[in-house]
């Protein structure tokens, strides 16, 4: 008789890849910072997007090919503030959803997903995770 297995969560697969990638806070600027600074925050913990808020609540997000094209266009932007050259926020899911909701909306074009813990954000999800858990290994009793 097979095992009986059940559907991952957002929250199990961050646990099952915490080893691996990122950091399990998340890693964010506040609106009125600079450029500067989300470069900085990029480069240090190896994110290539980061959400944008205004005290805990997400107003938008920046990506590095964005601000890569802002640069070469020009090079003051550095300076100014991550208001100014943000993108509408990424979209969020409960820790507690569904893997699967997960692969939807990556599937659909999102570059990450923000997780969020009774509507506040506590973290971000990228294709690369979904990447580790393939290459990591799903625990025996979930599938996905």
């Amino acid at each position: 008789m097979g095992e009986h297995k059940h559907s991952m969560t957002v929250r199990e697969m961050r646990e099952v890849n915490r080893h691996h990638l990122r950091p399990s806070r998340l890693i964010a600027v506040q609106m009125h910072d600079n450029v500067h600074q989300a470069i900085n925050l990029m480069q240090v913990y190896g994110v290539s997007q980061l959400p944008v808020l205004e005290d805990e609540r997400m107003i938008g997000s920046l990506d590095e090919r964005t601000l890569m094209y802002r640069l070469l266009e020009a090079a003051h932007c550095l300076w100014g503030s991550v208001y100014n050259y943000m993108l509408p926020p990424l979209p969020s899911l409960e820790e507690e959803a569904a893997v699967e909701d997960l692969y939807r909306l990556l599937k659909a074009g999102a570059a990450a997903v923000i997780v969020t813990r009774a509507g506040a954000p506590v973290g971000i999800v990228t294709p690369a995770d979904v990447v580790a858990l393939k290459v990591y290994g799903i625990p025996r009793d979930y599938e996905i």
